[in-house]
């Protein structure tokens, strides 16, 4: 199937990272793809992440016919805070390691040709589905002198230079955000086994994190683990942490952790991979609409936000749900 007769303007941004270096091989292929479809392109990759999000947004608000990002996860981050209130459509090439949310809507994964096929068909049709997208923001909470001197750096008392940010997936405040830092610097394995690896670094160095949780105006103060706000029910790589959570209900699923030991993290991990972990008296879900996390004087302090792979935002942060804001071509 061919598009030539709409000769549609596609706004491009490849990782050339993504896949431990497939992300440059695909990006080669989806060239020489969008010709065979005359599907014309602007390449906006820029020289880094922060360039290729200025250049992606510019363009989305001029109103491109689509913007299409190649690579994993922390692509489809960039593509959605570039997309997110606009009219242009974001199309997907998931071609990294964990490709969570390409997994979440039914996308092609590793698959360029297919994917391409898709957003051709998409762009034929008009065929474009909205899905909600989680978003973080800094919030402002005076810490006391004693959370102070548990944070672990400068950055993690630093919220002025924090902004607004959207997210597809799920935001992590906890040992999975640890695990997913570590794994970032892992350029082996591939998938979730390199953040299996990235576990048993991080099992090495646990203590449990101190939290102050505001779910609509109740505040509650815990030590746990884990702390992860889904807008869909993968991370990690097909790991299906909140495997209620949809992308169409306007609402998050918050998902806590009481404060596990070592053994106990060991005996629940391996059933995040059935889902079973929510079985375990030690975890807790509900769905929310608003959450703001913050630290607590109980426990260590909270490692970083992290979402959709990327570094977000120190806490204490604000967390709600922008309800339809992203176009995917499907």
């Amino acid at each position: 199937m061919a598009v030539s007769e709409t000769h549609p303007h596609i706004g491009l941004v490849i990782n050339p990272t993504a896949g431990l270096g497939k992300g440059e091989h695909a990006g080669k292929q989806v060239i020489r793809e969008f010709t065979r479809y005359n599907i014309n392109f602007t390449d906006l990759s820029g020289t880094s992440a922060i360039d290729a999000h200025a250049k992606a947004r510019a363009a989305s608000l001029d109103g491109l016919d689509a913007l299409v990002v190649v690579g994993g996860d922390g692509m489809v981050n960039l593509g959605v805070n570039a997309t997110a209130k606009t009219s242009t459509p974001l199309g997907i090439i998931a071609v990294g390691s964990g490709n969570d949310f390409a997994r979440a809507i039914n996308l092609p994964i590793n698959d360029v040709r297919a994917s391409i096929e898709v957003i051709a068909q998409a762009l034929e049709a008009g065929s474009i589905t909205a899905y909600d997208a989680g978003v973080v923001e800094p919030h402002l909470q005076e810490l006391s002198p004693a959370r102070v001197l548990r944070a672990k750096s400068p950055q993690d008392v630093r919220h002025s230079q924090s902004t607004r940010r959207w997210f597809a997936g799920t935001l992590s405040l906890g040992f999975d955000a640890a695990v997913n830092l570590q794994a970032n610097t892992y350029s082996w394995p591939k998938g979730h086994l390199k953040y299996l690896r990235a576990v048993v670094s991080c099992l090495n160095k646990y203590k449990p994190y101190g939290y102050s949780i505001t779910i609509e105006g109740e505040t509650i103060e815990m030590t746990g683990t884990l702390a992860a706000i889904s807008n869909a029910p993968y991370f990690g790589g097909g790991i299906p942490i909140a495997p209620h959570a949809s992308l169409t209900d306007g609402k998050l699923n918050l998902m806590l952790a009481d404060a596990l030991s070592v053994p106990q993290i060991m005996r629940i991990f391996p059933k995040l991979y059935s889902g079973k972990h929510l079985e375990e008296p030690a975890v807790s879900t509900r769905e929310v609409t608003e959450v703001i996390i913050g630290p607590s004087d109980r426990a260590q302090f909270p490692p970083v936000a992290m979402a959709d792979g990327e570094v977000i935002s120190p806490v204490p942060v604000r967390i709600t749900v922008d309800p339809g804001v992203l176009r995917v071509l499907t």
